[in-house]
């Protein structure tokens, strides 16, 4: 089993549009946070392999997103880990079905993209409308 090293932070990717993908490896990296890019199918598994500080979910990814949503949040190994998701706001039952399956965070894709390093940082204290409360 595969653990981040002691102080570093490690977010788990469930993002398949290669440009958000890419453009939030490029943040993490100048953070000094390690990536890990799963599949809807692998990100439990890659959660429990590391314990990652943070899941970052696209709600348009293929799969069953508030399955893998209640998963993470129901088993021990990996509740503790923050889970933020976003969508495209023309999609609003995107968000409410992440919401009711216990995400801690979902956000409009704009909302996403301008809190990104602060989320990345592991904010608080941006909101889910994308504003800092």
């Amino acid at each position: 089993m595969r653990t981040s090293e002691p102080g570093s932070r490690e977010v788990v990717l469930v993002v398949p549009n290669l440009f958000f993908a890419t453009r939030i490896a490029a943040s993490a990296k100048r953070m000094g946070i390690q990536v890990r890019h799963a599949s809807p199918s692998s990100a439990a598994e890659a959660c429990r392999a590391s314990t990652p500080a943070l899941a970052i979910l696209d709600l348009e990814a293929p799969g069953d997103l508030p399955a893998l949503i209640r998963e993470l949040k129901s088993t021990p190994a990996t509740r503790g880990v923050r889970i933020v998701a976003f969508y495209p706001h023309v999609h609003n039952a995107l968000r409410v079905d992440a919401l009711a399956a216990g995400a801690d965070l979902v956000l409009p894709r704009s909302a996403f993209t301008a809190k990104l390093e602060a989320l990345l940082a592991g904010d608080d204290r941006a909101g889910d409308d994308g504003t800092a409360v």
